[in-house]
C-alpha cells in the first residue's frame, strides 16, 4: 500500500508511539496531583509545551493544548467573537469546516460574517481584505495552507493589514505546520492553531499558540488547567506525543520540506510526461510541498479513487471532515471550477515516510487507472 492521504492524517512515528505508550504505563500521574507521580507528569507536560513552542518559535507559556484543530479553531472564533456586542468575523470561502461551520453558528447568534472570495488559484487578495476592514471587525480568520489544494496564503501581508486596522488575526496552520518554516515572533499573527496528527503525532490533540490569551473566553468551565482556558485533566499521552512529533520535525524541518517537494515533483513530472491533459488545481508556485490536487478530465474522481484503492494507492478528494458527503469540493467551486471539474479532481498528499520509489510507482498507477477509465468512458459514452 502507498499512502498518499497525509493531509487527512499521518501515520504516527515509532518514537511518538513509544512515548505515548510510556506515558500510559510509567508516567500516568495526573499533572495536577501533588505527589511524585503528579510531579513527573507536570515535568513531562512542561517538556512537551517547550517542544511545541520551539516548532513555531513561540514562548512555552503561549501554547494552549486542546483536543485538536477543530476545538482550537472553535475556541479562538467563539472565544473572541461570541461575547462581543456587534461582533464581526471576516474569513474566506475556502476555510476548513471547523471554521465555516463555527462562523455559521456565530451568525445564527447575531455575529456578522463577511466571507472573502479567492481567485482561480485559490489565493486571497490583500486588497479584498483591506476593503473588508473598512468597516470595524472583531477577528479575521484565514487558513495558512489549504487542505485540499495546498495553496499558501500571503499570511504576512494579510496580517500587516490586520495590524494596521487593529484587528486580531487568527491563522489555521493545521496544513502548514511542519511544512513551512514558522517563526511566530516575526509574524503579525495573534492566534495560530494546529493539530498533532498532521505531523505524525497522535489524533485527539492540538494547540493554540496565542499572543493575546486575554482576548479569549473559555468554551468549557471547570478546573484551572491550561490557565483556565481549557479545563479538565490534560490528555498527557497526546500532549507528550505531540511534543515528540514537534521536536522531531523541528530538528528535521529543512530536510522534511526538501524531501516532500522532491516527492511531489517526481510524481507530477511523471504525470505531465504522459501527455494525459491533466491540470493541477491551485497555485503551483505557492503551495505546501507535499500536496497535489489534480483534475482528471472526463472521469469521475470517486471512480478513480476506488480503482486506485484496489491497487493499493490511497488518496482522497476533499477534506476528511466532509468527504463522506457526495458533494463537490467547496474549495474548488470557490476557485471557479464547475461541479463536474470538482468531482473529477483528486488530492494526493505526501509525507516524510513516503519514498521516491513510491512516488514513481503511484504516478504509474494513476496513469494506468486513468487511461483505463478513459477507455471505458469512450466505450460507454
Amino acid at each position: 500500500m502507498i499512502y498518499l492521504d497525509n493531509n487527512a492524517t499521518t501515520r504516527p512515528l515509532p518514537e511518538v508511539v513509544d512515548a505515548v505508550v510510556e506515558s500510559m504505563t510509567t508516567r500516568y500521574g495526573n499533572p495536577s496531583s501533588p505527589h511524585q507521580l503528579g510531579a513527573g507528569a507536570r515535568e513531562a507536560l512542561s517538556e512537551a509545551r517547550h517542544r511545541v513552542a520551539r516548532l513555531v518559535g513561540s514562548e512555552p507559556e503561549q501554547i494552549l493544548f486542546t483536543s485538536g484543530g477543530t476545538e482550537a479553531n472553535n475556541l479562538v472564533l467563539q472565544g473572541v467573537c461570541s461575547h462581543k456586542q456587534g461582533a464581526r468575523l471576516v474569513t474566506t470561502a475556502i476555510e476548513h469546516s471547523s471554521v465555516l461551520k463555527t462562523a455559521q453558528a456565530l451568525q445564527d447568534a447575531d455575529v456578522e460574517i463577511t466571507i472573502l472570495p479567492v481567485d482561480q488559484l485559490g489565493r486571497i487578495s490583500p486588497h479584498s481584505l483591506e476593503a473588508a476592514l473598512e468597516e470595524p471587525a472583531t477577528l479575521v480568520s484565514v487558513q495558512w495552507a489549504n487542505s485540499e489544494t495546498g495553496t499558501v496564503q500571503p499570511i504576512e501581508a494579510l496580517g500587516e493589514i490586520c495590524r494596521r486596522r487593529l484587528v486580531p488575526f487568527h491563522v489555521d496552520a493545521a496544513q502548514a505546520i511542519g511544512r513551512v518554516p514558522i517563526s511566530l515572533p516575526d509574524l503579525p499573527v495573534d492566534f495560530l492553531t494546529f493539530t498533532a496528527h498532521k505531523i505524525h503525532g497522535p489524533k485527539g490533540i492540538g494547540a493554540i499558540c496565542s499572543k493575546e490569551e486575554n482576548m479569549l473566553s473559555p468554551l468549557l468551565f471547570g478546573g484551572d488547567q491550561e490557565s483556565g482556558m481549557r479545563p479538565g485533566t490534560e490528555n498527557l499521552p497526546g500532549i507528550i506525543g505531540l511534543g515528540v512529533a514537534a521536536d522531531i520535525r523541528s530538528r528535521q524541518l529543512n530536510e522534511a520540506i526538501s524531501h516532500l517537494g522532491t516527492l511531489r515533483g517526481v510524481f507530477e513530472e511523471h504525470l505531465a510526461g504522459t501527455a494525459l491533459g491533466l491540470h493541477i488545481n491551485g497555485d503551483r508556485n505557492n503551495r505546501v510541498p507535499n500536496t497535489s490536487n489534480i483534475h482528471f478530465p472526463s472521469v469521475e474522481g470517486m471512480a478513480l479513487m476506488a480503482q486506485l484503492d484496489q491497487v493499493g494507492i490511497i488518496c482522497s478528494q476533499t477534506s476528511a471532515c466532509v468527504s463522506q458527503r457526495p458533494e463537490p469540493s467547496h474549495v474548488l467551486l470557490a476557485m471557479g471550477l464547475t461541479e463536474d471539474q470538482a468531482f473529477a479532481s483528486v488530492r494526493f498528499s505526501f509525507s516524510v515516510l513516503n519514498s521516491l520509489e513510491e512516488a514513481k510507482q503511484a504516478a504509474e498507477s494513476v496513469c494506468s487507472v486513468y487511461q483505463r477509465l478513459l477507455a471505458l468512458e469512450r466505450l460507454t459514452g
